[in-house]
Formats: structure tokens, C-alpha cells, sequence
């Protein structure tokens, strides 16, 4: 496991010292390169939480991830280049407007003189890492803002526009070990009832857009059109894969 690699990876090119350009720069790359995807799950096989083979299938095989695979490894990155920084957990809203349970979602949270909230393994939030403080942020794409939930935890909302805003998660600042997320995390690869397992979901942002499959669809969409095509069949899906992600699946897939 290298750095140099992990930032080749990313696309990243630029000086490798730990400041706030530093973080902002490789939490864009990292969000535009490497997808959100839960393909594993698709074909029966378990992700793991050890360090070495999150690195081998993100930056070896040129794979995405999980939440808990992509902020993992983000962190591992960041601690080598020099940044304090640690994982957190979250517990995200679901439609009806409660949070999920704890260890629901990794995050990880990072100290230059100010303090960051890190997030490349949601799928579809912020692309520049937040600072943690009140008032309304934008990260050119969406408007962001944290306030405290209550006692112990922070409330993440998020608004297309500045005006409503929609809750997505909360968080608090306790450090936690990656094996506390381990037991949630083999439920949502196992359980029938897993949204990850009824659904099959690889995406990532574009400079003007985003691309998504989702299930039998491909999803493209910038500022001024959407496109859509459905997926006849697996081979189908490996090409757009391959085309629209870089991802080359193995023989066992």
C-alpha cells in the first residue's frame, strides 16, 4: 500500500502537503473518479473492512466502493499525508424523516486549523469537504449547512437552491474503529431487506452532471438534459461498466 499509487488512482497531481487546498483537491478527485457502487453485493460476494483489500479492489483493481470501503481508505490517505483526521459515524434520514441506527454510514472527520467533515462514500452529496461550523456552505453544486441536533450530535442538511433544506444525516465527533461498523455492514450485503440488496447502484459525479446505473437503467444527467437507456443484459451492463466507470469486473463476476 503507497500513496502514490492511491493518488495516481485519483488523478491527483498536485503538492502533497496537509492543508486545506491539499483536502479540498483530493476529496474532488476522489468523488469524481472513484463511483459509489455496490456491484459485490450484485454477484454474492463479501466486501471486507481490512485496510489491504479495500486498498486492492479501489486503487488495484481500479473498483469503487461501499460508504465504508471509500471513507475507510480516504482516511487511511489522509493520515499518511500528514492530516489529523479519524473516522466518525452517522445515522442517516430515511423517507419517513428518521435516522437509522448507529454505524449506519462512515464518515470522517479531519483537523488543519479548522475542522472538516470528509464524505467521498455517500453516493451523491457534497463534493468539497464541509467545515463544521453554522451557516449555510455550498460546494458549486448544492447548498449545505451543519447545526447541532442536540446534546451530542451535529445535523448535516442539504438544499438545491439555499431555501429548503432536506435533512440527510447526523454525526457526532467520537472516534470510532472500523470494526464497530462491521456488524451494519454485513447486514446491508446479507439481508434480503437491504436496499443494497435489492438494488443494484453504481455512480459518480461528472463536471456537469452525473452518471448512475441503476438496476436495468442507465442514468445520465447534466444541467439542461437527462438520458436514459435500459440494460438488455449482463454483457450489457459489464460494457457500461467499463465504459462509463473504468471498471473491468474479474472472471468470477
Amino acid at each position: 500500500m503507497d500513496i502514490t499509487s492511491y493518488l495516481q488512482r485519483i488523478l491527483f497531481s498536485g503538492p502533497i502537503v496537509p492543508d486545506i487546498q491539499t483536502l479540498i483537491a483530493i476529496h474532488e478527485q476522489h468523488i469524481y473518479q472513484v463511483p459509489f457502487e455496490n456491484l459485490d453485493i450484485r454477484y454474492n460476494q463479501l466486501f471486507s473492512l481490512q485496510l489491504e483489500k479495500v486498498y486492492e479492489k479501489i486503487v488495484t483493481q481500479m473498483r469503487g466502493g461501499f460508504c465504508y470501503e471509500l471513507n475507510l481508505i480516504f482516511n487511511w490517505l489522509l493520515n499518511k499525508i500528514g492530516f489529523s483526521s479519524k473516522l466518525i459515524s452517522s445515522r442517516i434520514f430515511d423517507d419517513a424523516g428518521n435516522p437509522g441506527p448507529e454505524f449506519d454510514h462512515m464518515l470522517v472527520h479531519v483537523k488543519t486549523d479548522k475542522e472538516y467533515l470528509a464524505d467521498v462514500g455517500y453516493g451523491d452529496l457534497f463534493i468539497r469537504p464541509l467545515e463544521i461550523r453554522a451557516g449555510v456552505q455550498s460546494d458549486g453544486r448544492n447548498f449545505f449547512k451543519i447545526e447541532k441536533y442536540n446534546d451530542e450530535n451535529f445535523l448535516l442538511s442539504m438544499s438545491p437552491n439555499g431555501i429548503k433544506f432536506q435533512k440527510k444525516y447526523i454525526f457526532n465527533l467520537m472516534h470510532v474503529t472500523p470494526d464497530a461498523f462491521e456488524e451494519i455492514c454485513l447486514y446491508k450485503q446479507t439481508n434480503p431487506e437491504s436496499y443494497f440488496v435489492k438494488n443494484t447502484i453504481c455512480t459518480k459525479p461528472t463536471k456537469t452532471g452525473r452518471v448512475t446505473i441503476f438496476n436495468n437503467k442507465l442514468i445520465e444527467k447534466t444541467t439542461s438534459r437527462r438520458f436514459e437507456d435500459i440494460i438488455t443484459d449482463e454483457n450489457h451492463l459489464k460494457k457500461l461498466l467499463r465504459t462509463k466507470f473504468g471498471i473491468e469486473l474479474g472472471l468470477s463476476m
